[in-house]
């Protein structure tokens, strides 16, 4: 008995410590990292980044604010509120105001781990310089490509690094990747019809011989290859951006 009263008194210490349900994070809860550190822009409550990639991700970041006039806010948790990171995106630009109220080139990424979900969300005065579509190219190449691999710290350094090249030099960086892979596809798309040209041709050239030794048309034709089959400093601030509904999310 005295061993039983031990262990229920155990179990019940370690409930007390660890908590029986997961914070899910909103616009209402989570921590804006840059209103008390204007160096910080990645809110990260449930330490899923190192160090050094949430500092590697705020230096690009600073650089995105200050070069590009882009004010951002990246959030990295684990759940939020409703499994929905879009509306957490958009709770959060709007409450904020992140992006300065001129130009409303404000900028939220959320990623939420452990529900497998990200939403990117510029600013209604960013929508034109960083589209829907660019959204989208660069979550699937940074975050998903990354999240698959369990690198969240990488999902958001890349994300980061993609933005800020986009918004300092017109070019993500990612276009030159895409194109490069679609060039060697090219080619060996070539190779494979030149083949299967040379052998197809060279097999009823043979049957014409067998039938009578003289050559009659092949009837081979080309497009029919293609038919049938199949540190810490003092608080930051935003401006008075406003967002509403542009960006690019999805799951991996």
């Amino acid at each position: 008995m005295k061993q039983r009263s031990i262990l229920i008194l155990i179990v019940a210490m370690l409930m007390a410590i660890v908590p029986t349900h997961a914070e899910k994070w909103s616009a209402e809860n989570i921590p804006m990292v840059h209103l008390s550190n204007k160096y910080r822009y990645v809110s990260d409550p449930d330490g899923i980044m190192s160090r050094k990639s949430r500092q590697k991700a705020d230096s690009l970041l600073r650089k995105l604010d200050k070069e590009c006039d882009v004010e951002s806010a990246f959030i990295i948790v684990n759940n939020v509120e409703g499994g929905d990171p879009f509306r957490v995106a958009q709770d959060v630009g709007n409450k904020y105001g992140i992006g300065k109220k001129a130009t409303n080139r404000g900028l939220v990424v959320v990623i939420a781990v452990k529900d497998r979900k990200y939403f990117i969300a510029p600013g209604e005065g960013l929508e034109k310089d960083l589209t829907d579509a660019e959204c989208d190219k660069i979550a699937k190449a940074c975050i998903v490509a990354n999240m698959r691999e369990n690198k969240p710290g990488e999902a958001v350094v890349s994300t980061a690094r993609a933005i800020y090249s986009k918004m300092k030099t017109g070019d993500s960086g990612i276009e030159e990747e895409k194109d490069s892979n679609f060039v060697r596809n090219l080619l060996i798309l070539a190779a494979i019809i030149g083949a299967s040209i040379f052998f197809r041709a060279k097999d009823k050239d043979k049957n014409n011989r067998d039938r009578g030794g003289r050559r009659r048309n092949s009837g081979f034709s080309f497009w029919g290859l293609f038919s049938g089959g199949g540190s810490s400093s003092g608080g930051g601030s935003y401006g008075g951006g406003s967002f509403g509904g542009g960006g690019s999310g999805g799951s991996w």
